[in-house]
């Protein structure tokens, strides 16, 4: 037997060579907002949506959560070499877009080491948000437990939009108001895709947190300066909205609200200092009460600015959003629900939706041949559609028979054109309004009116027993109540019954802060109300389905 030879090799380490650690790869983002050039660097792959977010850069939306679906979060590329355009991108957006270097921060990529230059372009932009609110007739008491020459400040936190209003509390007179797109829209454009970003990103919580309390801090700061107002003379801050924006405004942890039997952290009203959860300002914040997981203290700060409870009529309520909030009296007794409508009448589900921004066409109507005619805010040139538009847009289409009680729009017609969405009812030479669309809307509206229903039934009314129908909110503000009650979305009650309240919760957290006993009026209608769980009720499927239709005229 032969033995296998091996030879040896005896390594030597070269003279005057070192060996250094490998250098990280860094990928630098350049973005250019209205203030400047800001600079963020990762260390591995993401996407530009993640990174701004991260960076609290909030000027653009991700109504969707980032998952590809509404092609909201536009930015303009442009320098540098990203990631290549996915599926999501083709289908979203049009061959002139990404022609002209337009991306979707969710699905562009920061490559590792590359570096990127982007400007954010908002569909949003700072639109008009709903301030004002139905004033009140007679005689109100104001505080007696203020100091002279005291401030204090209301504050609604809606999904989509916030106001701030500044009042001397010894005089109880309004001062001035500001008002803004949420910052956490860029997180998501409902409660849900928010609730899912502060549980499963890392420092997710903190994030949403921060973005709001620093813009409502800003605000604060910027009325305060406006007017000389020394910081230490603001005394007291109330702050109302719907129970997941009041959970993360203090850093609540609101992931049980998402999930049934949909729990909260915390219900009853809380008084604590402001500055604790991240305000410039010493002042008192002030809490309402929340009622359950999806009716808060807007809900029941509206009902008490109202005063619907303190009367003998029967009056139903809706707060068409996200969610519609909806209470019903009786005249005796207080019903409430939510139901989930989404964001489609505040565009967000819409392919070519917006806000009330200049160039959202506002109203839809008909010449007197029948064509389409159409107005954008300011005039403008129409660059899409907001919610009041959405409205006078459905009841045309169905006016016209180019959808069928069903939902379902015609195979062919003059006024339709192909995109890539599918059929459309073409508005202007840029804006159109799809099948899917379409859709969008009546999900949205048997929410709302099948929740109307449940609580009609719930109290043993009937619609045409109803005294009145308040409809609350920006939205509600907008819309022409016709056009609503022939999609479906409001009861067909006499349309002299139909009262806009406007900002009802704004006008609510006013109340608490400057007039006496309103907190403790507001608790009791928060006791007093009776909620109806709708997600797991039977009734409520089988009226959902039925609200599907659209029907006769």
């Amino acid at each position: 037997m032969r033995l296998a030879q091996f030879s040896f090799r005896v390594y030597k380490k070269p003279k005057n060579r070192r060996f250094l650690p490998k250098v990280k790869e860094i990928g630098r983002l350049t973005v250019i907002t209205e203030k400047g050039k800001v600079e963020l660097t990762s260390e591995i792959e993401r996407t530009v949506l993640n990174l701004l977010s991260e960076g609290g850069i909030n000027q653009i939306a991700a109504p969707c959560g980032g998952n590809g679906l509404c092609g909201k979060c536009i930015v303009h590329l442009l320098e540098g070499e990203g990631s290549p355009l996915d599926e999501d991108e083709k289908r979203l957006l049009t061959q002139q877009q990404i022609d002209e270097g337009i991306r979707l921060a969710c699905r562009l990529r920061l490559p590792l080491g590359g570096h990127l230059t982007i400007a954010p372009l908002s569909l949003e932009g700072e639109g008009q948000v709903v301030s004002t609110f139905l004033l009140s007739e007679g005689e109100v008491e104001g505080r007696d437990d203020v100091e002279e020459n005291s401030y204090g400040c209301a504050i609604d936190i809606g999904t989509t939009t916030v106001v701030v209003y500044l009042v001397r509390l010894d005089t109880q007179e309004i001062l001035a108001h500001l008002s803004h797109m949420n910052p956490q829209r860029v997180y998501g454009g409902d409660v849900i895709s928010r609730i899912q970003y502060s549980d499963e990103m890392e420092g997710g919580l903190e994030q949403l947190q921060k973005a709001i309390t620093g813009q409502l801090s800003s605000m604060i700061d910027e009325l305060l300066k406006s007017y000389s107002i020394p910081f230490e003379r603001l005394k007291e801050i109330v702050a109302v909205g719907n129970p997941t924006m009041i959970h993360l405004l203090v850093g609540a942890n609101p992931s049980t609200i998402a999930y049934a039997p949909f729990t909260l952290v915390f219900s009853e009203p809380r008084l604590e200092e402001a500055q604790r959860f991240g305000f410039n300002q010493e002042a008192k914040l002030i809490l309402p009460g929340l009622v359950s997981g999806y009716i808060g203290s807007d809900v029941t700060v509206g009902l008490l600015a109202t005063g619907i409870t303190e009367r003998s009529e029967k009056v139903l309520y809706i707060d068409i959003g996200t969610n519609g909030e909806i209470a019903l009296w009786d005249g005796s007794k207080l019903y409430c629900c939510s139901s989930a409508a989404g964001p489609a009448f505040e565009g967000a589900s819409i392919r070519q939706g917006l806000g009330a921004i200049p160039g959202a066409i506002d109203r839809v109507w008909a010449h007197q041949d029948g064509t389409v005619a159409t107005s954008t805010i300011k005039g403008e040139k129409a660059k899409g559609i907001c919610g009041s538009a959405i409205v006078d847009v459905m009841a045309f289409l169905l006016e016209s028979g180019l959808v069928d009680e069903s939902g379902a729009m015609v195979e062919e017609h003059p006024f339709l054109v192909m995109t890539s969405e599918g059929r459309a009812l073409k508005l202007t030479d840029n804006v159109s309004f799809t099948h899917r669309d379409v859709r969008e809307v009546q999900l949205a509206k048997a929410a709302i009116a099948a929740g109307c229903q449940i609580l009609l039934k719930k109290a043993n009314l009937k619609v045409e027993e109803l005294d009145q129908v308040i409809v609350a909110g920006g939205f509600g503000s907008y819309i022409d109540s016709a056009n609503a009650q022939r999609i479906g979305l409001l009861p067909k009650v006499a349309i002299e019954k139909i009262v806009s309240a406007g900002n009802a919760a704004g006008k609510g957290a006013l109340m608490v802060l400057m007039l006496k006993s309103q907190g403790e009026k507001v608790e009791a209608i928060r006791r007093q109300a009776q909620y109806i769980e709708l997600s797991s009720s039977l009734a409520f499927q089988e009226e959902y389905v039925e609200q599907m239709f659209f029907g006769e005229c």
